[in-house]
């Protein structure tokens, strides 16, 4: 088992460890303190899943999240979570995490165009350590021209200035995240690739900045029940 000093790292570093996958080893164990990151991947490329499992190393390591899902019911949060042997219950009652479903609460009764502001203008949703918006895309119908995305990232920025992190994943090119991508602190592009072996799930880190130890340009990884995130050992090529 890895040694992880967290308190060696605690003014620069948020540990994502757990003893049973390599993940926080090739993302230099952790993400950085106050900053932002943007998840981008494809229908089943697994930026829920990356996401989840960041939400769940970060909790292991004393770290509060709040997890707001445009897609997932608390039931199915909870499902998707336990089926991968993620045990956030003791996370939950301790309110160490907070899980916001969006659309399954307000569902047609709230305009897109108010998502955004409710968004930026609710302190409840920055209360944790660390916020995640899975997924950030539903929200980008709020925006209306680049006035309102300057608002956006001059919120995110406050908000990362303030000590908070901020997690976001999208759908991959969707209109609107350019700036997202040029802005946020560290960039993982998620990828699918077709093999003899089947289909890759594949991260490219295309921006990573703080790191404070070595992070893998490319991570593969699979998704297994009963396991969850686990890293493939072969080498990622092209």
């Amino acid at each position: 088992m890895m040694e992880v000093n967290r308190d060696a790292h605690s003014n620069e570093l948020m540990i994502v460890h757990l003893p049973r996958d390599e993940f926080a080893k090739k993302i230099g164990l952790g993400i950085p303190k106050a900053s932002s990151m943007l998840i981008e991947g494809e229908e089943g490329s697994g930026r829920s899943v990356v996401s989840q499992r960041l939400a769940y190393g970060l909790l292991e390591n004393g770290y509060s999240v709040t997890y707001i899902s445009t897609e997932l019911t608390l039931k199915d949060f909870l499902d998707q979570m336990y089926s991968m042997k993620y045990n956030i219950g003791p996370y939950l009652i301790k309110t160490s995490l907070k899980f916001i479903p969006v659309l399954p609460i307000i569902g047609d009764s709230m305009p897109k165009e108010g998502y955004l502001k409710t968004l930026m203008e609710n302190p409840y949703l920055y209360a944790t350590d660390v916020t995640i918006i899975d997924c950030f895309g539903e929200m980008l119908h709020s925006i209306n021209g680049s006035s309102d995305m300057d608002r956006y990232l001059e919120h995110m920025k406050k908000t990362v200035h303030g000590g908070k992190t901020l997690i976001m994943t999208v759908l991959k090119n969707q209109p609107g995240i350019e700036r997202l991508r040029q802005t946020c602190d560290v960039y993982f592009d998620l990828q699918l690739k077709s093999s003899s072996y089947g289909i890759r799930h594949i991260i490219r880190v295309r921006r990573y900045l703080k790191a404070r130890g070595k992070v893998d340009k490319m991570v593969e990884f699979r998704v297994e029940p009963d396991v969850g995130l686990i890293i493939e050992i072969t080498e990622v090529s092209g």
